[in-house]
């Protein structure tokens, strides 16, 4: 019964937006504009899959840890086929297997019953092909959109090329707009790629890169890969103002922000328990949000979990107020957050807790091991486990009794993909957790 509900919720929603959706935020909650409350969001779009988009631009992404989209077309008469194993590797890494159509018409000239094919045919290829991935985004062939009404049905956004920045809240999620890069285009140059950037931080909104070709290999508008890595070490300098993500993921995380319901269920001397919620599809939009609040009195610090899973939790100070900074998926259970007493700073009493430590892993980045340590007070049983930034256990590094004192547990990461992970110590009266990277 469940799936059927959400189903036919999908299907209404895709027929008919997220009109009527509306933010419903408890004081003194906020939610970010952007994920990590950064002041731009960045979107890195490939067209056509030129070699080289494989060969050098995949890479460099993952070398940076940045996340881009691949608009692929489906056919194979395509004069690129899309080599399915390699498009598994790529959206495994969390980059996102996008639709450019079936054989890349223009849609505006074909009868409705063909675009259909079009549009509905490359979606189901790409998810036939992808697993733990589904596509919901599409690209216009040549910039030129066709029947509106049957875009909608499959896809939560769509791509053309105005050359605009966005705002944070499109008007129109069928005609996003996005930049022409390389020679073809205006963007050619590292100051022409960080001047957009800004344009867009600068404004709270969101901008919007098209690439072809990389290096003359073919594509058109070719780009120096040279010039793109000078993009992404501009941006990766400013890890706290620029949000690099896929299309499809600012889609979600807008359309999500603009629905989502946030209630605080209670609140007692170490506990917050938070609910947050939306009325969107719970199939499709599965991305985390940002949402902060000021950190109680005399809490030194706090960790967050949402159904028993950790959520990735920072404290930030903003006018000098400290914030609980965390991330939450709407309908993914209750979020609790936990007073974290690691400091050794007991309430209002002025004197030592005894208190376990979680050390920060070395090496860090690491590839493909490496070293935890913690510290215990006193015997007691001890979880430690290993969570990828989505919140799903990828390890239990160990679930024993212990004795008093140092411990060293060594993390093979052998089969993990690139990326930020966290890894959790969960002892009587304790919850530490810190957050590591793996760079392949």
């Amino acid at each position: 019964m469940k799936k059927l509900l959400e189903c036919f919720m999908m299907i209404i929603f895709l027929l008919f937006g997220y009109a009527g959706y509306s933010q419903s935020v408890e004081s003194p909650y906020e939610v970010g504009t952007w994920l990590g409350f950064r002041s731009g969001a960045i979107s890195y779009t490939f067209d056509d899959g030129s070699p080289n988009q494989f060969t050098k631009v995949i890479p460099m992404f993952n070398e940076f840890n940045f996340k881009l989209t691949l608009f692929t077309v489906t056919s194979p008469s395509w004069g690129w086929p899309a080599n399915w194993t390699t498009l598994q590797s790529v959206a495994s890494n969390g980059h996102e297997i996008a639709s450019h159509t079936v054989s890349h018409p223009y849609l505006n000239t074909l009868k409705d019953s063909l675009q259909t094919v079009e549009l509905k045919d490359a979606q189901d290829v790409i998810n036939s092909h992808i697993s733990g991935h589904q596509c919901i985004t599409v690209a216009y062939p040549y910039c030129l959109g066709g029947n509106r009404t049957i875009c909608e049905q499959y896809y939560i956004a769509a791509r053309i090329c105005s050359g605009n920045i966005e705002s944070s809240t499109p008007s129109d999620f069928m005609y996003i707009s996005s930049i022409i890069c390389g020679t073809e285009g205006p963007v050619k140059t590292v100051k022409n790629f960080n001047d957009r950037a800004n344009t867009a931080a600068n404004s709270k909104g969101w901008c919007v890169y098209l690439i072809h070709g990389i290096d003359n290999d073919g594509g058109w508008s070719s780009l120096p890969a040279d010039t793109l890595r000078g993009s992404l070490v501009y941006l990766s300098t400013y890890p706290d103002k620029f949000w690099v993500s896929s299309f499809g993921n600012v889609a979600r995380y807008i359309k999500e922000r603009n629905a989502v319901s946030v209630s605080e269920l209670s609140n007692q001397d170490s506990t917050i328990t938070v609910r947050v919620t939306d009325t969107l599809p719970d199939s499709v939009f599965n991305f985390p949000l940002t949402l902060r609040r000021p950190l109680p009195d005399e809490w030194p610090s706090a960790v967050v979990t949402q159904a028993g899973k950790p959520r990735y939790t920072r404290i930030v100070t903003v006018d000098t107020v400290q914030y609980i900074q965390f991330e939450a998926i709407p309908d993914s259970g209750d979020v609790l957050i936990t007073k974290n007493n690691s400091t050794g700073i007991g309430k209002g009493t002025g004197v030592m807790v005894p208190a376990p430590m979680l050390w920060q892993n070395y090496p860090n980045p690491f590839n493909p091991n490496t070293t935890i340590n913690f510290d215990l007070v006193k015997s007691e049983r001890v979880t430690l486990k290993v969570f990828d930034v989505s919140g799903r256990e990828v390890r239990t590094l160990l679930n024993d009794h212990l004795a008093v004192g140092h411990h060293s547990v060594l993390f093979r990461a052998d089969k993990l993909a690139s990326g930020v992970y966290f890894y959790m110590l969960q002892v009587p009266g304790f919850l530490l957790q810190r957050k590591m990277l793996l760079l392949r």
